[in-house]
C-alpha cells in the first residue's frame, strides 16, 4: 500500500492510481517528499520504480533513511531518450508505482530542439499507458527559480491528475497543497535526519 504516512494525505493522492506531479524551488523537498513515500509505503511482493535524472547523492539519503530496498528499483536517466528506455524497462515488473526525480530536468536542457519536446511528449504518453495497467505515476518537476516557471508545465499540468505544489516556510518548514484539483486544505511539515516529520494541525484557508 503506497503511503506518505499523512493517512489524510494518502487519502487524496493513493485512493486510487493517479499521475501525480511535485513540484516546488530548488530545496524545497521534493526529492525527500518521494523518498518518503518509499519508506512509508508497504509494498509486500509489489515493486516501485525509482528513476533519477539527477545527481545520485540521492541514495546516501535512502541509506541514512534505513529504506527498505528489496522492492525497489532504483536508476539514472542520462538523457531523454535513456529516461523512456527505462520507463519501459519498468513493465518487466510488477510495479505500483514508477517515480522520476526529477521528470523536466533532462527536458530543460534538451527542450530547445523538436526532437527533445518530442521525446519528452512520449515521455508523458509511456507514463499514461503505464497509469492505464492500474500504477501510479509520481514525478517531481523542477522550477526556475527566477521566474517561478515549471519547465514543460504547458505539457505537464494537461497530462497530470493532480498536482502539488511544495513551497518553504520561515523555520525549516515545508508546505504541500494540492493545486490540481484546487484544495483549501494544506499540510505541512519539516525535513529531520529520520525523514519527513508532518506538523499534524488543520492548516485548512
Amino acid at each position: 500500500m503506497l503511503s506518505t504516512c499523512n493517512a489524510k494525505l494518502d487519502e487524496i493522492l493513493f485512493s486510487k492510481p493517479s499521475k501525480i506531479i511535485i513540484y516546488g524551488i530548488a530545496g524545497s523537498g521534493k526529492t525527500n517528499f518521494l523518498l518518503n513515500i518509499l519508506k512509508c509505503s508497504k509494498l509486500n511482493n509489489s515493486k516501485i520504480v525509482f528513476i533519477s535524472t539527477e545527481d545520485p547523492v540521492f541514495l546516501n539519503r535512502v541509506m541514512d533513511l534505513g529504506i527498505d530496498s528489496s522492492n525497489i528499483y532504483f536508476a539514472f536517466a542520462l538523457s531523454q531518450e535513456h529516461l523512456l528506455s527505462l520507463i519501459l524497462e519498468s513493465l518487466k515488473y510488477d510495479v505500483v508505482m514508477v517515480a522520476v526525480d526529477s521528470i523536466n530536468h533532462l527536458y530543460r536542457v534538451e527542450s530547445e530542439s523538436n526532437k527533445g519536446i518530442n521525446i519528452f511528449v512520449n515521455i508523458l504518453v509511456i507514463l499514461d499507458a503505464l497509469h492505464s495497467k492500474g500504477i501510479t505515476i509520481v514525478a517531481s518537476a523542477q522550477v526556475k527559480l527566477e521566474e517561478n516557471i515549471v519547465a514543460g508545465f504547458e505539457y505537464l499540468s494537461l497530462w497530470a491528475d493532480k498536482i502539488i505544489e511544495l513551497k518553504i516556510l520561515p523555520n525549516k518548514m515545508r508546505s504541500i497543497k494540492l493545486v490540481k484539483p484546487l484544495s483549501q486544505h494544506e499540510y505541512r511539515f519539516v525535513i529531520t535526519s529520520k525523514g519527513i516529520e508532518w506538523i499534524h494541525r488543520d492548516f485548512s484557508m
